[in-house]
């Protein structure tokens, strides 16, 4: 995947799986997830894949994206990322970009979509609000017990967005086992 702002990105691949996999416990203390990354560097493919992000020689952030099976027109970001010392300097939307249109040269989706557990002011949430068309509550997998706070965003790649409308993702299920 190529930029036309500068950036290289590299596929992540079994030579490089350990700088990602390092990232990834910087970024997401509490949920790194080894063995999605794994199979991404084995068994890469254009719809679930990872890439290292690098600004000349230095590694700024990860991208990537995902594909469920059972929704054949959206594709997913997947682990995105720029290590703070670089946030807050036009990467995370220069890269978020960059990806789109990767998904968009694929013609094979309609829907670029992403899944993010919300809080408060937090600075991607700016980003994703500002790149994306469509923002919206995911919540078919609360409980009465259990409120996940998960957002899901939509960029139509091919068509006009549309919103998820709920349709089950097992989010709670995959945060649970990551812990």
């Amino acid at each position: 995947m190529d930029s036309l702002y500068g950036l290289t990105y590299i596929p992540v691949d079994m030579d490089n799986l350990e700088i990602a996999f390092k990232m990834q416990k910087e970024i997401w203390t509490s949920d790194p997830d080894y063995n999605d990354l794994l199979d991404k560097a084995k068994n890469r493919t254009d719809n679930n894949c990872s890439f290292l992000v690098y600004h000349e020689n230095t590694l700024i952030g990860i991208t990537g994206v995902d594909f469920y099976e059972q929704y054949k027109d959206t594709i997913w970001l997947d682990w995105f990322a720029i290590l703070p010392e670089f946030r807050r300097q036009g990467y995370g939307k220069k890269v978020l970009l960059d990806t789109i249109e990767y998904c968009k040269s694929l013609k094979k989706y309609d829907y670029f979509r992403l899944d993010t557990t919300y809080y408060e002011n937090r600075p991607a949430l700016y980003l994703y609000d500002d790149v994306m068309d469509l923002r919206e509550e995911y919540t078919v997998e609360d409980t009465d017990t259990i409120k996940n706070n998960f957002l899901v965003y939509t960029y139509g790649l091919n068509k006009k967005a549309e919103y998820w409308n709920n349709k089950y993702l097992g989010l709670r299920e995959y945060y649970d086992n990551c812990k």
